[in-house]
């Protein structure tokens, strides 16, 4: 029952992440995205290991570790980008509402 439970929670994870990713609402180096997809087939694969169901937990096994893989080459490109720097603002963000001293104005 429980082999059973996890194979299925496996299958209904992978569909859902191919979905998400279809639909265009998760991109194919998210996170997320290996992360559920390397879960799914970690589960599935357990699930068909319970069973016996051996190239099944080889596919599975393989899947899980593609989502490895892709999960560190995107931490590994996240890290070597350069961190975002702030703009820098060559304005006062309010115009000044007193009068400007006469040194300052000459």
């Amino acid at each position: 029952m429980i082999a059973a439970a996890l194979g299925w929670i496996g299958t209904i994870g992978g569909i859902a992440a191919y979905v998400l990713l279809s639909r265009g609402h998760w991109d194919a180096m998210s996170l997320r995205y290996s992360a559920l997809n390397g879960l799914a087939g970690l589960l599935a694969g357990t699930a068909s290991a319970v069973y016996g169901a051996w190239p099944s937990v080889g596919s599975n096994l393989l899947w899980t570790a593609i989502a490895a893989h892709s999960a560190f080459t995107t931490l590994r490109a996240r890290r070597a980008r350069p961190a975002a720097v702030a703009p820098v603002v060559d304005h006062e963000p309010e115009p000044p509402t007193h009068p400007p001293h006469a040194l300052l104005a000459a």
